[in-house]
Formats: structure tokens, sequence, C-alpha cells
């Protein structure tokens, strides 16, 4: 039996807080968004684009611990730690060794399974909705290697994927550029290819077709920002700068800033932000690839993202306040105009940086707060914002109505912390 209609908040515009008001106007809630921002201006609209149904791999493993020392030492490597916020990151950084112990790799890994095996399918079934369907492409997720050692240090990831049931394909270099005739030969000797996997070239566009459709269907968008939650007997109420505002249910979908909003809730958490980049390079570039491909040796993926090609890259520890520093991605311009000679002549045209919402395990924050089911959590989705937000926005949903979970929500419940 369902719950009736009822008054919700989404704090948060970005693609899970847009999925999540569409799925729950959808049932027939009265929902209202609260963003001072549009849909999916924020974090959602910098990624590389990919709806990738394999990415069981958490980010701390053991060979990603091997290399934390040189996160800090090495300023122009693939992450790094900013002196500055290392105390505060500190509690972070323990959970985060913790949780790449191999025993804990493997229970995350399962935990990600159901998540991302799903997240296609509800994609489409939410762009339906929205009749956005053409926005989701089928082109796949690939990862190029220019050597049989570099393809061999993925052995405990394709472990992983094996384990949890993932299907790719492994290419030899003609296949590779059957796929993708504009790579280096040289850098493109063994391909790992996920052909289920699904690609948006617009994301913001996508977060924009989710809120509309919510739209469509009763919802409104509130340009505010939200400062203070409180927990009221009859519901919650949320203090913006426009005054107080009551609700029924609060659905906490602020991505990087979801932490103080849970705290207020009565929860503890556990989130940092890993800051991405990434450079664009223009109109008439996005036809030099098909899809996103990824080259872990050089720290990079590309991406022919609507409005031009995109160069995505960077782990940065560095808090919310800290001025970006582009210097990094600017160093794997040469890396990247080697892997794909069309770009030789291609000047940057925009540089951007956007905060991922990371958890120290890699896995979301999905379902009620530990005071009551009248806050629902749903942050936290790291480097998996755009392939989890339609997944987390249905299960939401479901929690919501009081219907039966379709994926058990314990390993994703704000209790771990």
């Amino acid at each position: 039996m369902t719950n009736p209609s009822q008054e919700i908040a989404v704090i948060g515009a970005g693609l899970v807080g847009a999925a999540c008001a569409l799925a729950l106007a959808a049932d027939g809630h009265r929902v209202t968004i609260l963003d001072p921002d549009p849909p999916g201006a924020g974090t959602s609209s910098g990624n590389a684009g990919g709806i990738v149904t394999g990415a069981v791999v958490p980010t701390a493993t053991p060979q990603v611990l091997r290399s934390l020392p040189g996160y800090v030492l090495d300023r122009n490597g693939p992450a790094v730690l900013r002196l500055r916020h290392a105390p505060r990151a500190l509690p972070w950084l323990w959970r985060f060794v913790r949780a790449g112990r191999p025993a804990e790799v493997a229970r995350i890994a399962a935990a990600l399974q159901p998540l991302v095996q799903g997240s296609l399918r509800a994609h489409r079934h939410l762009a339906a909705l929205a009749g956005a369907g053409g926005m989701i492409t089928d082109e796949g997720w690939l990862k190029v290697f220019a050597s049989e050692a570099e393809f061999a240090a993925t052995g405990p990831d394709r472990a992983l994927m094996d384990r949890a049931g993932v299907r790719y394909q492994v290419l030899d270099r003609d296949e590779v550029l059957s796929l993708e005739p504009g790579l280096n030969p040289d850098l493109a000797r063994i391909g790992l290819h996920q052909p289920e996997s699904g690609f948006v070239r617009n994301p913001r566009g996508l977060a924009q077709a989710y809120a509309d459709a919510a739209l469509s269907r009763g919802a409104r968008h509130l340009r505010l920002r939200v400062r203070d939650l409180a927990r009221r007997p009859d519901g919650v109420t949320l203090q913006t700068e426009a005054g107080p505002h009551h609700f029924a249910r609060v659905v906490i979908a602020a991505g990087a800033w979801s932490a103080p909003l849970a705290r207020q809730a009565g929860d503890r958490v556990s989130l940092d932000t890993e800051r991405g980049y990434h450079l664009g390079f223009g109109r008439g570039t996005e036809d030099l690839l098909r899809r996103p491909v990824g080259l872990p040796a050089l720290g990079m993926v590309l991406s022919p993202m609507q409005g031009g090609l995109r160069l995505v890259s960077g782990d940065e520890l560095a808090g919310l306040t800290a001025a970006p520093d582009f210097r990094r991605i600017r160093a794997l311009l040469p890396g990247a105009r080697r892997a794909l000679p069309g770009l030789a002549d291609r000047p940057v045209a925009t540089e951007w940086m956007g905060f991922r919402p990371s958890t120290p395990d890699s896995l979301p924050v999905i379902g009620p707060s530990s005071g009551g089911p009248q806050v629902i959590h749903a942050f936290g989705h790291g480097h998996l914002g755009l392939t989890l937000s339609a997944i987390t926005a249905l299960m939401v949903a479901d929690a919501v109505a009081g219907r039966a979970p379709r994926i058990d929500p314990t390993p994703y419940g704000i209790g771990r912390f």
C-alpha cells in the first residue's frame, strides 16, 4: 500500500535532485525543488557523460593506497591533497584507507553492482517520462592501453568486474581503431570496452529535461538557498533567505553541500569533495571521437560532448572554498594531443572545476535519516553522479511511497557512519 500525495522538498537541482523531483512528481507528490541555480548548472554539468553500468571498482583499492604518498608529493599527479585542507580531510582519509582493504573492496564492489547494473534502465525510464530518450545513446565506455603491462595492471579491477558479472570486451588494436579511428595507434594497443554503458552528450540538458518534466507534473522550483533544516512533529521546516518553508518530507540531494544539512537532521556523515576539472575544446572537436575514451596511463578521459570534446581529469581534496588550480590539467594537454592527433591544432576554449560529493567508501548515501523518514538522503555519489542519479531517484520514490525496495538499501544507509 502506497502513501498518499505529500508535500515534498528536494534540496538540490543537480542530476540527482532533478531525477528525484521527477520520480516523486510522477508518483503524484507535490514537489518543490530548492536551489538558487538552474537545473544541472553545477557539478552535474562537467562530467564525461558516461552511464557506466560496469563501474563496480571503488575509488579506494590496495593499488590506490600504495600511491597515496605521491598524491601529496607530486603536485602534477592525477590526484592531490592540498596541504591546507589536510587537517580537515584526515578523518575522511582514515576511512578511505580502511575502505581500501581487500575484504572491504570486495564488499563495496558487491554493493555497487546492483546500483550500476540498474542505472541505464532507470535513466531510460525517467527519460521516457521526460520525452528525452534521444539524449541517452549506446556507444558504451572504452578504455585504451598502450602496452600489455598497462593492461595487466588492470587485472584486479577486471577480477572485481568478473565477480560482479560485468560484461566487457577485450579488443586488439584493429578493433579499437575500428571503434575510434581518430586515436593514435601507438597508444591504443589494447582496449577494454563496456558496450552496455550509455552516453549523455549533454548532462546539464538531461538534468533540465528531468526538472522540466517534474514541473509539467505540478512541481515548482524555488530559486532559494536552504540555510537550516529543523524537524517538527508534523514534518520539516527549511529556513531560506526568503523565510521558512514547511514540508511533510525533505530529500537532501545537495551534492557536496549536503553534509551540514544531514547534521542538522541529526546524522553523522563522512563527506568530502573530490574536485574534478575539465578542459573544453569548442565546437567542431566533438567529431574527433564517437564515445568517451579513458586513458588510464595518462590520467584522463576524452569525451565528445555536445559543444566540443572535453578532457576530464583530476581528483583534488581541497574543500569547497579554495580557488581552482588548473595547472595539473593543463599539463595533460600534450598527452591528450598525442593520444588524439586531431586535437593538435585545437586551442582550449573553456576551463571548468566542480565538486564531486564523495564518501570514503565510494557508496552513495540513499535512504531515510536515522531520526526518521521525514528526511531522506540522496547524496555522496562521487564519480558516479550521472550514472547513479536515476536509480537513486527511483529508490527514493519507493521509500516515500512505502513500496518494497527494488534494491536492498542497507549498504547505502547513513547509519554506516
